[in-house]
């Protein structure tokens, strides 16, 4: 074949030299190529070179040039072809394109947080980023860009255009991306499409003129977190980082869960960034994540957050905690910390107020100590209910004295108190003497049976485990004998106190702690359904309800008298006043740490609310800074119970519908 066509472009060159006196043959021999040059008889003359022997010569030279730069066309094709059939197509398209390949992530969509109604917690809204190439435009351009942008995004046009002025970055190179807009919503982002068509009836030059003056602009995709209900529980819910993954809350401890995972995409891309089509190589689909419906009831969470802001409002203590649980299946269905934030608007101490502190806040309870105290007196001295010793307020422990706070006031007199009687009027001194009736193991053998040292079972959670001493209790001391009676030398979370009073409720059992009912796919179908669980078993049905008999005590006689009130139920609960402890240096002067825990209603319980305020001012009794708050969030429990049970719920008692007076504090 090449020699073919060097023969046909020989003959076509000789066809064109040929004159009167020349004629070129070209003659083709086994591959060889012969050139002969026949010309007439001339006479000699004086010439060294006639003409026709000029153009022979010259003829002949141009052949010799076309024949080697055939032959070096030729050659350069061969290796070309010869190349690309020895190499694969991927890697030569490869070598080829490397410079325009472009390896993308695909984001999965992330799943939403519904409360127990399905109401949103936390949702992903689409929004947009406009951005443009500062250098795409000339100064006239910019102009008309930031009127037709600030008009559209309802943005500040001289910020706009001040922006497309960045042609170069601080360092100095050469700058090609600015963000104009952020945060841009769906119906503007609409607008913004709609301007850059394409428009109807438009000419040729008109859409030409369009796409040009458009093609410097770019509408991106930006997903962003959103929480619809605003500041409700933002210390449980939490929030993501700029990148959309977890970094606190349930959206931390549900990573996996709510961020599906993400795609890829690797493909040569155009100078928008636009795969083209036929050179995607990889391609992996995201997989959207999974929605999660929690136990969370949103009008209790909702009575929660406004009561303890109001409480901080009117106390001003370092921080409220609340904690509400169904004690029949362990859901939590509020919890609440104040002072609180709007999870779209975060503050700046963000560390101080995000911290969920009925998970990770330990503290020493106090008085509400007493119910495993209580509990293990009653399972483990024989004839508890004969027991009964004179309390005046104060009593040595070896050599210390330990008081009754409540005869400070005159609210107590001095008396013969038993078990019940203790519980009722919050008796340090009571609860000494009866701690004195058990073995030194019993009080923190039953302390470990209420799960106090271990960790509620809330996986990826910072869950504080609380505090029990560590030494032999036969080496105590008897001061620490006896403070550990009444509340002190061990240290709780709120969500453990919730289930201190949990135990009690639910005949003695513990359940373990539950926050999400459900996951659900895209569609909103259940994929994964979660069910109660025992944890173990505690107390006695008996002693349970014993207990809880002398808890009523507390609310209807007691130190918690005048602030706890639902219309219509019997509460029964526990107030608690703790001296606040300041590492190992003993108790810091005037500042406490107020509490409550209750159960509602009190003979079948269906909600237990625990309470705890930080150092408030004004008051220290958990009575009075903690009571109302159990009251305002109980009331909404109370509809709530009503409204999910219907005609199954237990029904008010008009004997309790007149509050009741004469306060006792404690």
């Amino acid at each position: 074949m090449f020699y073919l066509v060097l023969q046909a472009g020989l003959e076509a060159f000789c066809a064109s030299a040929r004159s009167e006196q020349d004629t070129v043959i070209a003659i083709r021999s086994e591959h060889k190529v012969r050139l002969y040059i026949k010309s007439t008889t001339a006479t000699i003359t004086v010439n060294p070179m006639s003409r026709s022997q000029t153009l022979a010569k010259t003829s002949q030279g141009r052949i010799e040039k076309v024949f080697y730069g055939l032959g070096i066309l030729f050659v350069v094709c061969g290796a070309k072809v010869a190349w690309m059939q020895t190499t694969s197509r991927a890697s030569a398209t490869t070598l080829s394109d490397s410079a325009f390949e472009r390896a993308q992530l695909l984001p999965a969509r992330r799943g939403q947080l519904l409360a127990r109604d399905g109401t949103a917690m936390a949702v992903t809204i689409d929004e947009y980023t406009v951005a443009a190439n500062p250098r795409g435009w000339n100064a006239d351009e910019k102009n008309r860009a930031a009127g037709i942008l600030a008009g559209t995004l309802g943005v500040d046009g001289s910020a706009i255009r001040a922006k497309l002025d960045e042609v170069s970055k601080p360092g100095g190179t050469k700058n090609y991306y600015v963000k104009l807009a952020e945060h841009v919503d769906e119906v503007r982002a609409d607008k913004l499409r709609e301007l850059r068509g394409p428009h109807p009836n438009e000419t040729r030059r008109e859409r030409s003129a369009r796409k040009k003056f458009w093609e410097t602009l770019s509408l991106e995709a930006s997903p962003r977190r959103h929480y619809p209900l605003g500041a409700f529980a933002p210390q449980l819910i939490g929030f993501t980082t700029n990148s959309g993954l977890g970094a606190d809350g349930m959206e931390a401890a549900w990573q996996k869960t709510l961020g599906g995972t993400n795609g890829e995409r690797e493909a040569l891309v155009d100078a928008q960034g636009r795969a083209v089509p036929g050179t995607v190589r990889v391609w992996k689909e995201p997989t959207d994540g999974k929605s999660i419906q929690t136990t969370i009831d949103p009008k209790i969470q909702q009575a929660a957050d406004q009561t303890l802001a109001a409480t901080v409002a009117k106390y001003h203590p370092n921080f409220c905690v609340a904690v509400v649980m169904k004690p029949d299946t362990g859901e939590i269905v509020a919890i609440s910390t104040a002072p609180s934030f709007d999870l779209n608007h975060r503050p700046k101490n963000m560390v101080d107020v995000a911290t969920n502190r009925a998970f990770s806040y330990a503290y020493e309870p106090g008085s509400t100590w007493k119910i495993i105290t209580a509990s293990a007196a009653v399972e483990t001295i024989p004839n508890w209910q004969s027991k009964s010793f004179f309390i005046n307020g104060q009593a040595q422990a070896g050599n210390h004295t330990i008081h009754d706070w409540q005869f400070w006031g005159g609210h107590v007199k001095p008396g013969m108190k038993g078990l019940s009687e203790g519980i009722r009027d919050s008796s340090n001194v009571c609860m000494w003497h009866f701690a004195q009736l058990m073995p030194r193991n019993t009080l923190p053998d039953y302390a470990r049976k209420f799960g106090i040292g271990q960790k509620p079972e809330l996986p990826g959670f910072n869950i504080a485990p609380g505090y029990l001493p560590r030494n032999n209790a036969k080496t105590w001391s008897m001061a620490q004998w006896a403070n550990f009676s009444f509340g002190q030398g061990m240290m709780i979370t709120p969500l453990q106190l919730a289930q201190i009073g949990s135990v009690i409720a639910n005949d003695g059992v513990l359940m373990k702690p539950m926050l999400v009912k459900s996951i659900r796919d895209s569609r909103g179908q259940i994929v994964k359904s979660f069910k109660p669980q025992v944890d173990h078993k505690v107390i006695e049905v008996q002693t349970a309800r014993t207990v809880k008999t002398m808890l009523r005590r507390v609310v209807a006689e007691g130190t918690a008298r005048k602030y706890i009130f639902i219309p219509g139920y019997a509460a029964a609960g526990k107030t608690g006043s703790a001296q606040k402890a300041v590492g190992k240096a003993g108790y810091a002067a005037g500042k406490f740490i107020s509490s409550f825990v209750g159960l509602i209603p009190m003979n079948k319980p269906k909600y237990v609310i625990a309470v705890m305020a930080d150092e408030p001012h004004g008051s220290h009794w958990g009575s009075e800074v903690c009571g109302p708050a159990f009251t305002n969030i109980a009331q909404e429990a109370v509809t709530s119970m009503r409204l999910e049970e219907g005609s199954k719920a237990p029904a008010p008692d008009l004997n309790l519908m007149k509050r009741p007076e004469a306060p006792e504090k404690n």
